[in-house]
């Protein structure tokens, strides 16, 4: 999994929380979300309208080289579902249960969710969402939007579910080794992200050094294991086979690759700090 998809997921979930009539309902690849039975019946952990996102296929083509950072046309999907009750008697025991599922669709049904996708689009579009800024910031362009509807596979019914599919040409992955500009997409995403916050359970209001927030710790953990596979440092050289997957024979033959006994010469990319010119 790339990095670049995992925030530019991300920071779709982000953008879209709060902002549609789902209300904060937006789950991050959500398995089961919506899940098809063994009899054929679509049914779902969710017991209220929802939006589910996630990272799909991709494909980087005509990559002459063997560069790995490349992620080009990256699918986004978008799930919407009306949620509900009904019950479900086990036919072994006779015992019955309540479980939420996705219902038929009807006039009520379709108006919600086509509503729900027209403030997905305005929602990732919106300049005034910083979240939705760093999304659009992932990626060069909408190459594809696709819509289409879920039937349940045992009677082919017309269901309260919706998925919308947006292909787009994904950024590269940072190289590891190299700074990150303060700029740059993954640089923003890690900034924003470290401003995402839930209550403290051990917040006592009595200790003026304890904060009634912490950092939101699912997210925290992940965006920790982000940067640690980009951090390190190494030679601009370096950075450039990294980048491309050229051989230290290739580089050579290039010119890229100094000579022996040069690389002192050479700057040094530190991640988290200023580079350094080593004095031979």
């Amino acid at each position: 999994m790339s990095l670049t998809r995992i925030a530019a997921r991300l920071a779709a979930v982000y953008a879209l929380r709060g902002k549609t009539l789902v209300g904060d309902n937006v789950l991050d690849s959500q398995i089961g979300a919506l899940d098809v039975t063994a009899d054929g019946e679509l049914r779902t952990d969710e017991e209220k309208p929802f939006i589910s996102v996630y990272a799909d296929a991709a494909k980087s083509e005509e990559n002459m080289l063997r560069s790995w950072t490349d992620n080009g046309a990256t699918d986004f999907l978008f799930e919407m579902g009306v949620t509900s009750a009904h019950v479900v008697t086990d036919p072994e025991t006779g015992e019955s249960a309540v479980y939420p599922g996705i219902p038929g669709t009807d006039a009520a049904f379709e108006f919600l969710l086509d509503v729900v996708a027209r403030q997905i689009g305005d929602t990732l579009s919106d300049p005034e969402n910083e979240w939705a800024e760093i999304f659009r910031k992932f990626h060069m362009g909408n190459g594809l939007i696709e819509r289409a509807r879920t039937s349940s596979d045992g009677s082919g019914v017309r269901l309260a579910a919706q998925q919308i599919k947006l292909t787009v040409m994904l950024m590269p992955d940072p190289v590891r080794g190299r700074d990150l500009k303060p700029e740059s997409p993954m640089a923003l995403f890690f900034a924003k992200a470290a401003t995402v916050t839930v209550p403290n359970p051990e917040y006592d209001p009595d200790d003026e050094d304890s904060s009634p927030t912490i950092p939101e710790p699912s997210l925290a953990a992940m965006v920790a294991l982000m940067q640690a596979q980009i951090a390190g440092s190494a030679t601009d050289w370096q950075t450039e086979l990294r980048r491309y997957g050229i051989t230290k024979t290739e580089g050579e033959n290039l010119l890229i690759v100094p000579p022996d006994g040069v690389e002192g010469d050479i700057a040094i990319v530190e991640v988290g700090a200023a580079p350094v010119v080593p004095v031979s």
